[in-house]
């Protein structure tokens, strides 16, 4: 008699594992192994600490917390070297905005989007300078390198920047989309019309706009978690306190960002 579908089980004689699927799916994308990736990366930063904490810390946990650092390090590294073609899908999409049939038709949102793409042109070309740089593959000096650095996040920063308004203007369109739909399904109750594919439209519309709402939400705990992060690395000397601080905005990004692809590969 066959078992029930079971849940995340990693046995290979156990039947189909429908959570273990999933999982194959969000590691199996670009975007799921660098969210993966990113969470562990600033998660680890929170686990050194408690790990090297004067209430926890011995010789055995000394040395787990620096092999969480080695595989921490390594994994930075390889994050920003699978960016090093990140310009092109940037290109992709600044020609996009160029295409009245592509672009977004509020002027506010396809004035934001043109900055940001700009911004990010500038960003990537700097990052992959400084991190090739510091490979030995340019010969410039580290100071000229730590510059560089800085330069490339602040960058990044005003992409952040600018899609905090790029939310906030979401928010007011979804808004007046979802009064305009409300404010017609009144009137149409009101003329009697109950036609079902009507109704069915109108549901799933404001569907759409929920789904719309719970993602624009979820923009705001990754956008929380990177403005700090950009902020402290485009300030010689940076804002937090310490690398706590880092791996705490960095894991809420990450968390954030990972839950996005687990829900878009469902």
């Amino acid at each position: 008699m066959p078992g029930k579908p079971s849940g995340l089980s990693l046995s290979p004689f156990d039947m189909p594992s429908p959570a273990l699927a999933h999982f194959v799916r969000v590691a199996g994308s670009q975007s799921g192994q660098d969210r993966l990736f990113m969470v562990y990366q600033y998660a680890a930063y929170i686990a050194i600490a408690v790990l090297n904490s004067k209430r926890l810390r011995n010789k055995t946990r000394a040395d787990v917390a620096i092999r969480i650092e080695k595989l921490r390090a390594t994994i930075s590294d390889a994050r920003v070297l699978y960016r090093i073609f990140g310009i092109f899908p940037i290109i992709a999409w600044a020609q996009s905005l160029n295409d009245p049939a592509r672009q977004p038709k509020d002027k506010q949102l396809l004035t934001l989007q043109r900055l940001q793409t700009w911004s990010m042109l500038l960003y990537y070309p700097l990052e992959h300078t400084y991190y090739l740089a510091g490979k030995g593959v340019f010969n410039i000096s580290p100071q000229r390198i730590g510059k560089i650095a800085v330069w490339s996040c602040r960058f990044w920063a005003a992409y952040v920047v600018l899609q905090i308004f790029h939310i906030r203007r979401s928010f007011q369109l979804l808004r007046a989309s979802r009064s305009a739909l409300l404010r017609s399904t009144r009137e149409r109750v009101r003329a009697g019309d109950a036609a079902p594919g009507v109704v069915e439209d109108e549901r799933a519309q404001l569907a759409a706009l929920a789904t719309q709402e719970k993602n624009l939400k979820r923009d705001c705990w990754v956008q929380a978690g990177y403005l700090p992060l950009t902020a402290h690395w485009s300030i010689p000397g940076g804002i937090l306190p310490n690398n706590v601080w880092v791996g705490v905005c960095g894991t809420i990004a990450g968390l954030a960002q990972l839950k996005g692809v687990w829900q878009a590969t469902a």
